[in-house]
């Protein structure tokens, strides 16, 4: 019985197999032709101290979470690249989240 079991279902995975590959490719090439149509660039979080660069994260929130979730900064990110000073935050790990873009920072 139990080699029967397994012989269905690789059968099964095996029918499945073609279309799930298919999809996967049609997906990965309307997500290349969206992203060539808006010229999407990546956006970029880097720390020097207390200071945050941001760039290419216009019309989007930057918002600040500590390190148990709890968010601590938010702020309205309306040009191509912002310089937000922390001074006010503690010392320590802090996660940064500008638009779909996240990072874990250390802030000194």
């Amino acid at each position: 019985m139990n080699k029967q079991i397994r012989y269905i279902l690789g059968i099964t995975m095996m029918a499945l197999l073609p279309a799930t590959a298919m999809f996967a490719a049609e997906a990965e090439a309307e997500v290349v032709d969206i992203a060539m149509e808006q010229d999407i660039q990546p956006v970029t979080i880097s720390v020097s101290g207390k200071t945050l660069t941001i760039k290419n994260a216009e019309n989007t929130t930057l918002s600040v979470y500590s390190i148990t979730g709890e968010e601590v900064y938010t702020i309205r990110i309306d040009s191509p690249s912002k310089i937000v000073e922390l001074n006010h935050l503690k010392s320590g790990c802090y996660i940064i989240k500008a638009g779909k873009t996240a990072r874990k920072v250390y802030l000194k």
